[in-house]
């Protein structure tokens, strides 16, 4: 799934899903992302790691698909990490809401380094 002006790639285990976007989490995409985290959570997910390190950018409509998705996991008993860029981290913590999920640093890699991650990684199709 390619919501506009984002790229979401998936790996799932059992439970534990990882879900990496790539772009800007916007307004005109966030409704995209949502639906696909409220279709992971519908299949079982309960463990998700929202990988948001290769964020550019992301405005109040992607915060809140963050918050409602930490909110919907919390109601299934699940977990929810978010793996954030410096300046994600940096925003996260002037609004609080590190203390509402988990959120650990990816410092930046080299781009040969971005396209070895290891795992079977798709767009969405399940």
């Amino acid at each position: 799934m390619n919501p506009e002006g984002l790229f979401i790639q998936e790996r799932r285990d059992q439970e534990c899903y990882v879900i990496k976007i790539i772009g800007d989490l916007i307004i005109t995409n966030a409704k995209g992302l949502q639906r696909h985290l409220d279709k992971a959570i519908e299949e079982g997910a309960r463990e998700i790691t929202l990988d948001m390190s290769r964020i550019d950018y992301i405005d109040s409509f992607g915060i809140g698909v963050v918050v409602k998705t930490k909110s919907m996991v919390d109601e299934k008993k699940g977990r929810l990490k978010v793996i954030a860029n410096p300046t994600l981290q940096n925003l996260f913590q002037k609004c609080h809401l590190d203390d509402y999920f988990d959120v650990r640093v990816k410092e930046e890699t080299a781009p040969e380094d971005e396209d070895n991650d290891s795992g079977s990684l798709n767009s969405g199709g399940r």
